[in-house]
């Protein structure tokens, strides 16, 4: 195709891959539905008959918990004539049962009531289309391909990370969606770097020494002697250390980071905002964050956890669907204060939001060509030319 000719390695895409709508059809069949996607967190389905819809695209899941505790994906299609069978975006129910005609189906997926169906139909063929779950650590992930792709690496590098914080005991402080008037690929690019960090989010940076720390030598000297002093001092705690680095073992890369010095938390001034999460006694002063292609991210801080779920819309708009969790027993307004809990990456959100809407408006100018790529965006490279790859059809 003429348009992957154009792409030069080292640059950002040509236009179209932004803004055309064949581009982004062509995005969800070969992207979104072939990977694996972050769907919530587990405590948002708390009870056996509690589900979620999740759209994507033209398809809408129904993720729920059913009557043995297990969290299932159903596609959210009624096998009778195609209605939608969930139509509000979470509840609770015994049965899914379609609004049309009544069909009926229990919450593994079977087909449990249908009127008039002719005797010679076997009822057994008619049940919802599974969708594939796996749950790490109270993270709930779904594929939508027939043949899901391998994931047990991907659960074992996240899993040594997350077990600690028992996020499968957490309760939502609070949950926010918005649209960012940008495609999928100008907000991916945005996530997968931290150079604009300095000039765009201060709150950020007076909570994370890093962000700074690229820009200046000196700066750059004090972090790395601060984070070996951290990694000696939460060793000592019996804490986990290391991360983990993008590489053919999946389609993911993360691990702890040190937030600054005396800081034990991302708040406004470093001190605790809600009780300790999952098995940890003390705090060390550090987050753990992952990040998947295509575009999925969570940290996870001593005493909350913030999940980011990111879903195209249109070519021209994408979901962010924010969920702060704090433990399952913490109260509201006696052991943490939401917005206390929020305040950092809400603000930061709003943020990107804002630049991420900018960069597209500049995108759709007739004058827009592919920039090159500096130094301190080697990440945002190593996800456009995966994106290439999958684009193409070929194996990343």
């Amino acid at each position: 195709m003429e348009l992957i000719e154009q792409h030069q390695r080292g640059y950002s895409l040509p236009q179209a891959f932004y803004v055309e709508p064949h581009i982004f059809n062509a995005d969800m069949d070969r992207i979104y539905r072939r990977h694996w996607l972050l769907a919530g967190p587990t405590c948002r389905v708390p009870q056996p008959g509690d589900y979620f819809t999740y759209q994507i695209a033209n398809d809408s899941i129904v993720v729920l918990r059913n009557e043995s505790g297990t969290i299932r994906a159903h596609h959210n299609v009624c096998r009778h004539r195609g209605s939608r069978i969930a139509l509000d975006e979470q509840g609770h129910a015994r049965r899914l049962v379609c609004p049309y005609h009544n069909w009926a189906y229990d919450l593994n997926g079977a087909l449990c009531a249908a009127r008039h169906l002719p005797e010679e139909v076997d009822q057994t063929t008619l049940g919802l289309h599974p969708v594939a779950v796996r749950v790490i650590d109270g993270l709930i992930f779904v594929c939508l391909a027939d043949a899901p792709p391998p994931f047990d690496q991907t659960e074992a590098d996240v899993s040594e990370f997350l077990a600690p914080y028992r996020l499968d005991r957490t309760q939502i402080c609070r949950r926010e969606v918005e649209v960012i008037r940008a495609n999928w690929k100008v907000v991916a690019e945005n996530f997968w770097e931290c150079y604009h960090c300095a000039p765009t989010h201060p709150e950020f940076c007076s909570v994370m020494s890093y962000a700074h720390a690229q820009n200046n030598e000196r700066l750059a000297e004090e972090r790395r002697a601060f984070e070996r002093d951290w990694e000696v001092a939460t060793r000592q705690l019996g804490h986990k250390v290391g991360r983990v680095e993008w590489s053919d073992r999946g389609l993911h890369q993360g691990g702890r980071v040190a937030i600054r010095p005396g800081f034990v938390t991302q708040s406004r001034d470093g001190r605790p905002v809600a009780p300790l999460l999952g098995d940890l006694t003390q705090y060390d002063g550090g987050i753990t964050s992952f990040m998947h292609f295509p575009l999925i991210w969570y940290v996870v801080s001593n005493d909350h956890a913030l999940l980011t779920r990111f879903t195209p819309v249109s070519p021209l708009e994408t979901e962010l669907e924010l969920t702060w969790l704090v433990r399952d027993d913490a109260v509201a307004d006696r052991d943490y204060d939401p917005d206390n809990v929020c305040w950092l990456w809400k603000t930061t959100a709003e943020q990107d939001r804002t630049i991420c809407e900018n960069n597209q408006r500049g995108i759709l100018s007739s004058r827009y060509q592919p920039g090159p790529y500096t130094t301190a965006e080697s990440s945002v490279n190593d996800f456009v030319e995966w994106y290439m790859k999958e684009f193409q059809g070929e194996t990343a």
